[in-house]
């Protein structure tokens, strides 16, 4: 009840505006109260700041005034079909206001405004909701090839492992190449690296002086 006060107020000031020959006191008002009515309808209303609008005759201004109205009815009896039929009448009694702009040319705005709002919305959410890459800790990580060095096998068999789950906090970089955790060998790999070099040195040793005969020991 409140509202549907407000609402009669304000559209009886508006009267008395136009009637005092404040034009533009009265135009700012009719302007907010066309606003007030998209806005209740969830409609965009910047195509009011892109038409020129001029207040009409008091005769017309009951009309809007009273198709004004039958929306609200609508809304407050969550009638939306019956609000958006009201809506198009509306609409186009508006079009008399709007000298330069027609009800085609009106809708088509609103419609491309909608539109643009919800491919917003929808980018805005599927941003947020979209987990970003984790920042790849390259000092506290190995590469494939590191990882095949410690361990022994081929950089395959790593990379395999990394799509099959076995490092589970293994992350890709943005050239697509897996960097693991160094948490997950038990050595690094300079200690496999100087393992492997004292093997080497071992082997040598022994295809230089020959293995020893096991019977000696025996």
């Amino acid at each position: 009840m409140y509202r549907e006060h407000e609402e009669e107020v304000l559209w009886d000031t508006v009267t008395i505006l136009k009637d005092q020959n404040r034009y533009e006191n009265a135009l700012v008002l009719f302007k907010s109260l066309i606003e007030r009515t998209f806005s209740a309808l969830r409609l965009p209303t910047s195509f009011l700041d892109e038409v020129k609008i001029e207040l009409p005759s008091t005769e017309y201004m009951i009309r809007i005034r009273t198709q004004d109205k039958m929306i609200y009815e609508s809304l407050k009896s969550k009638d939306m079909m019956g609000a958006y039929e009201n809506l198009v009448d509306y609409i186009e009694k508006l079009s008399e206001v709007f000298p330069e702009a027609d009800q085609k040319k009106i809708l088509a705005q609103i419609i491309a405004d909608q539109t643009q709002i919800r491919m917003e919305s929808v980018i805005s959410s599927s941003t947020a909701t979209i987990p970003l890459q984790e920042e790849v800790d390259y000092v506290n990580s190995y590469s494939t090839l590191e990882a095949a060095e410690i361990i022994g096998v081929s950089d395959q068999t790593i990379r395999r492992w990394c799509e099959d789950g076995k490092y589970p906090s293994a992350r890709k970089t943005s050239g697509n190449r897996w960097r693991i955790p160094k948490e997950y060998f038990k050595i690094t790999l300079e200690e496999a690296r100087k393992r492997k070099a004292f093997e080497q040195q071992l082997n040598k040793f022994n295809a230089g002086h020959g293995e020893g005969d096991e019977d000696e020991f025996l």
